[in-house]
């Protein structure tokens, strides 16, 4: 009877130390969470993300606080789309040289490349025929260089619409021609300029 005893009492003991176990690492994830929640850029629709700021391919600084009343246009796409591949049915450059082309003087716009290089070289190379006439980020990857930027986008290409009043009224994700995008930026380019 004292070893049957005994065995539960190990028994019950162990079970206790598990279920502390299991509530600490459940209380450490959650606050891993929260805090890789807080610090990624939310470009969800209705979001209103903060601020940011990050150097370009060209070595300028883009601060989106300089857009602060105005509309932004943020292109996230992975480095594999800036590849030509004539058998694609989707060409990710001339659609977004074409809608920034189209809206420029009603919004700005920025792109945001990411995806892991071995080197800036290779980056350079992969732009080169690219010729986007509007600023690019370098969030890409490599060893010990990590990402400038952390959002919450994980599909590519993206495109996120900012208003002037800093609140995302579209944020879309697809290779395809974004119809509601379109609607969004005619009715901005054909809104009343204020004076």
């Amino acid at each position: 009877m004292k070893k049957l005893l005994l065995f539960l009492s190990v028994i019950l003991l162990s079970a206790c130390q598990s279920k502390k176990e299991e509530s600490t690492n459940t209380e450490d994830l959650q606050k891993m969470r929260e805090e890789w929640i807080k610090n990624r850029l939310d470009f969800f629709q209705a979001a209103q993300p903060k601020y940011f700021s990050a150097k370009t391919i060209n070595g300028h600084s883009f601060n989106s606080k300089d857009y602060q009343g105005k509309n932004l246009l943020i292109f996230i796409y992975s480095k594999t789309f800036l590849k030509k591949d004539p058998q694609a049915s989707y060409n990710m450059v001339d659609d977004f040289n074409g809608i920034y082309a189209r809206y420029k003087d009603h919004v700005g716009a920025i792109g945001i490349v990411e995806g892991l290089v071995d080197t800036d070289k290779e980056l350079q190379q992969i732009f080169h025929d690219s010729n986007f006439p509007f600023e690019q980020i370098d969030n890409t990857q490599s060893p010990g260089k990590p990402e400038q930027l952390k959002y919450n986008i994980y599909c590519t290409p993206a495109k996120i619409l900012i208003n002037s009043n800093g609140k995302v009224i579209h944020s879309s994700c697809g290779g395809a021609t974004d119809e509601e995008l379109i609607r969004k930026l005619d009715s901005i380019k054909s809104a009343p300029k204020e004076l």
